[in-house]
């Protein structure tokens, strides 16, 4: 059976990182963050490929890893597909009013967050609003989701092969 990644999509401020530390602490899936690796970049490294060797090695010692990601861009969808080859996805929307996504950002201790201007986080977010994938699971965290119920969540889905049909937590 292949490894298990787990990858969260949606706009900056739609609550990714907050579910995958969660997801970390309370489940066999370990969380490993897409920021601080692309924060270390040395000049002319592949993003795409840093963050895939992280993977290959946090899959070194473990067997379920969940990273973040925008999931916009050639450069991301090129990732993707290098990835369906070697592990058995689940990609996973989390998604929130852009304006809501938008104060989230204005509002966070960005310590752990690239750093990026107020028109630079509108428009990623108009386009991390566009993104589609086959789900296997949707979070809409406008009102952020219950923990539990992310929880509950995440796991069913990790017991799903792939093409199951999706999961969606809604708290309008």
């Amino acid at each position: 059976m292949k490894k298990q990644l787990y990858i969260l999509v949606g706009p900056k401020g739609s609550g990714k990182t907050h579910i995958g530390m969660l997801v970390n602490q309370h489940t066999d899936i370990s969380f490993l963050r897409v920021e601080p690796i692309w924060l270390s970049l040395e000049p002319g490294e592949d993003r795409w490929k840093k963050v895939e060797a992280a993977i290959d090695a946090a899959f070194q010692s473990c067997s379920k890893v969940m990273i973040e990601s925008l999931g916009i861009g050639e450069g991301f969808r090129e990732f993707h597909a290098s990835l369906v080859g070697k592990y058995s996805l689940k990609m996973i929307h989390v998604y929130a009013d852009l304006d809501t996504c938008f104060e989230r950002v204005k509002n966070r201790n960005n310590a752990d967050h690239i750093p990026v201007s107020e028109d630079r986080v509108a428009e990623l977010n108009r386009n991390a609003a566009t993104v589609t994938f086959d789900w296997d699971l949707e979070i809409n965290n406008n009102r952020p989701a219950v923990e539990t119920d992310i929880l509950a969540t995440i796991r069913s889905v990790s017991m799903q092969q792939n093409n199951a049909p999706s999961v969606h937590i809604r708290k309008d």
